[in-house]
């Protein structure tokens, strides 16, 4: 089923998404993300999703100047990217939510070897 899910999300990503904001992302190769989020929402007219790591990745002693968040433009970009995607939706369509599903705070306790995903969350 999510198999399913995530086929039909980049199939609509691939073949609806306006062009000009493909392009963006891929000249740019930043907001692919957000770019999604603007068309399930646009689509659902529901709020976006945000899938991010349960823990914060650090690592002091790496120097990795190719990775794109750091440079100090990525930020300025992704706000450049929100603008101009409104701008090509004619539209926000990311909507505000007060809901939050933590992975902390919904802990189970089953044995690893019966979780189906058993490395979420993990670096």
């Amino acid at each position: 089923m999510v198999q399913e899910i995530i086929r039909y999300w980049n199939y609509v990503f691939t073949t609806k998404l306006p062009k000009h904001i493909r392009k963006w992302v891929d000249e740019h190769m930043n907001c692919e993300d957000i770019a999604m989020n603007f068309l399930i929402s646009n689509t659902t007219r529901k709020a976006p999703i945000k899938v991010t790591a349960k823990k914060k990745f650090r690592c002091p002693e790496c120097v990795n100047t190719e990775m794109l968040s750091a440079d100090l433009t990525h930020m300025i970009e992704r706000t450049q990217c929100i603008n101009y995607f409104t701008e090509i939706f004619d539209e926000m369509p990311l909507k505000s939510v007060e809901f939050r599903a933590d992975p902390v705070l919904f802990k189970d306790y089953f044995p690893d070897k019966l979780k189906r995903f058993n490395n979420v969350g993990m670096l």
